[in-house]
């Protein structure tokens, strides 16, 4: 079996029917070049033009070409993507009398819509973002996957509908720069990022995740195709057959994801999570299960000691007998204001940065793409929210030792300290009502920030934003709620984003293990004392793969801090910024003293408020660059 990967996208649709506009459409594939350096393709239909850039890392890349028609020539797919479940799709293609030209992911794709229409996207698993033009139907229709592992961006007016792999595309043919969109620059200042759709620059938008999209007669729909089903209830009569149901997922969620025409990395922390997944791939190399002509383990080396995970990673590699490439981690972020430049969008997180140095050695050993641990904590760690259910339940012996194991567990983890205090609201706040919730939250100021200037948070209605919390399926319990959140998460969706965005400017993929939709709605179905028990997390995945890890790594209980990366960032951009006036004081968006106060209190060693100062200057960094002279929105608020 064959498997597409990463490529860039991009597209044209003349809503009023003129002739697609080819340079504009050109000029948006340039603009991702770095996505797909193995050349590119165009297809034009009047009114319609896709592009395409493709990176060959798989087999069957070697000789595909995008976009892809149909054998009547009127379907027409670009895609950016990987479909994971090959060979249940290509059983049931065949079932139904489906000719498959070749093995290739576009073409399962393209003949899946061919069978059942937009119903087909539910079916597939993987990371993916596509679009197929209907020439029969004049009908353009999209979808993202249901974490947004891949991006889809999109502008439309009265004429001109548009879409592409990056943010930056949708500015290009712009005869000016959009206005910035101030309620998702409050959430930015806020550090609580809610919306799945909008941007930073009005009118551009994202395709959320778990979303399909269709463009027809001139109108733009969205609906969501992906969700959880809340019923669905895993019971065992034991660990050990939690445990070997979790394996077998969880090694199909590795296997499909180690397929490359060129040796594979894993990125190897020494934390429970990547040493799990190089267990199992390395189980899988031995058995001769490797769909892979290589596999290599690469780290990083921290000098802070609180950073420093070596010794796992020499325990995971004496046990496999598995080279480890070691990278030195240096500070090797560009300036916030440099990197706001060429993104034209946020600048990334700083402690993305050192892991590009992975990358690059990963790319220089000839890799093209890479597993990594990232998902483990959001589905398997468990929820405070569970307190709740216990309280709720009656359950007050076990709600007291639970509280006292998460109090344990988590200032294990580093991070500010948790308390009484804390495990208080774990059992409170997930039964008050919606509007005891949001008087509990302005009475302990988690509503709007006070760095935010108040007559800004009014008119842009961001007390509301940052309550628009999502209303999840009926699950039985409070905690299983709270992890489906992180499925609908502003913060998440956007991450997935920026790290999008940085691998491939280093012409490599990154791949999820722990995102595979399969596992996912495995780990919701579980009872919560799979994912906790005692002061255990990730119980479950501890069981399932303990035999594939060294002792040391299957008992640790502390995570790698890296807070430190921040702290560097903040105090190289802060000394230019907070003395002066900032751009963000000037057009009414923060309180400038409170944001000073905070860095006082920062240089004096309390770095509870660290990440949110970073994400006010970076934000400050990305507006000033971006809108040089005082914004029309500010100008037209002035003139008022």
């Amino acid at each position: 079996m064959r498997a597409r990967a990463m490529s860039g996208l991009a597209g044209v649709y003349g809503l009023d029917g003129r002739p697609v506009d080819v340079m504009l459409l050109r000029r948006m594939i340039e603009a991702v070049t770095h996505r797909g350096e193995d050349g590119e393709g165009y297809w034009i239909d009047g009114p319609v033009g896709l592009g395409h850039r493709i990176a060959r890392t798989t087999p069957e890349s070697l000789d595909e070409k995008q976009p892809l028609l149909d054998e009547t020539g009127t379907l027409c797919l670009i895609l950016d993507g990987r479909v994971d479940n090959r060979s249940e799709l290509t059983a049931w293609l065949r079932a139904a009398g489906v000719h498959l030209r070749t093995s290739t992911d576009a073409e399962i794709l393209l003949q899946a819509y061919a069978l059942c229409g937009d119903d087909c996207v539910a079916r597939i698993v993987g990371d993916f973002a596509f679009t197929i033009w209907d020439r029969r139907r004049r009908r353009l229709f999209g979808a993202r996957d249901p974490l947004g592992i891949r991006p889809f961006y999109y502008r439309a007016d009265e004429r001109t509908f548009v879409w592409g792999s990056e943010l930056r595309q949708l500015l290009d043919g712009l005869p000016r720069l959009p206005e910035p969109n101030e309620g998702v620059i409050g959430e930015y200042l806020s550090s609580r990022l809610v919306d799945l759709e909008e941007t930073l620059y009005r009118g551009i938008l994202r395709l959320p995740p778990g979303h399909r999209l269709t463009v027809q007669d001139g109108r733009v729909r969205t609906e969501r195709y992906f969700d959880v089903d809340p019923r669905r209830e895993i019971r065992y009569r034991s660990d050990d057959e939690y445990a070997e149901h979790f394996r077998e997922i969880f090694r199909e969620a590795v296997r499909c994801r180690l397929r490359s025409s060129a040796p594979i990395a894993a990125f190897l922390s020494g934390g429970l999570d990547s040493s799990a997944i190089v267990g199992v791939a390395s189980r899988l190399a031995l058995d001769g299960r490797m769909p892979a002509p290589g596999f290599e383990a690469y780290s990083l080396d921290f000098s802070p000691e609180a950073a420093d995970e070596r010794g796992w990673v020499d325990d995971v590699a004496r046990m496999w007998a598995l080279p480890v490439h070691h990278v030195g981690a240096v500070d090797v972020a560009p300036p916030l204001a440099e990197q706001a430049a060429d993104l034209r969008d946020f600048p990334d997180l700083p402690n993305t940065h050192p892991w590009g140095l992975l990358l690059d050695e990963a790319r220089r050993r000839g890799c093209r793409a890479a597993l990594w641990g990232y998902g483990g904590d959001e589905w398997l760690t468990g929820d405070t929210a569970h307190c709740a259910d216990l309280l709720r339940r009656l359950r007050l012996v076990a709600l007291t030792r639970r509280i006292r194991d998460d109090l344990r567990a988590l200032n294990l983890l580093g991070g500010p300290a948790v308390g009484v205090a804390d495990a208080i609201g774990w059992c409170v706040l997930p039964l008050a009502p919606r509007s005891a919730k949001r008087l509990i939250r302005r009475l302990l100021r988690r509503d709007v920030p006070d760095w935010i200037a108040p007559a800004f948070a009014r008119r842009v209605g961001l007390r509301e934003r940052l309550a628009n919390r999502i209303t999840p399926p009926p699950f039985p319990t409070l905690a299983q709620r709270a992890i489906y959140a992180q499925l609908r998460s502003g913060w998440s969706a956007t991450e997935y984003e920026m790290v999008d965005r940085f691998e491939k400017r280093r012409f490599m993929e990154s791949r999820f293990p722990f995102n595979d939709r399969r596992l996912i709605e495995f780990a919701l179905a579980l009872p919560e004392e799979q994912r906790r028990r005692g002061t255990e997390t990730k119980f479950i995945l501890r069981r399932a793969v303990g035999d594939l890890l060294p002792p040391s790594v299957a008992r640790r209980a502390t995570k790698g801090d890296f807070t430190y990366l921040f702290a560097t960032s903040l105090e190289r951009e802060a000394a230019a910024l907070v003395p002066g006036r900032l751009r963000l004081e000037t057009d009414g968006f923060v309180r400038g003293e409170r944001v000073r106060e905070m860095y006082r209190r920062v240089q004096q060693g309390d770095l509870g408020c660290l990440g949110q100062l970073w994400m006010i200057l970076a934000t400050e960094q990305w507006y000033r660059t971006m809108f040089a002279s005082p914004s029309a929105a500010h100008a037209d608020r002035e003139a008022a």
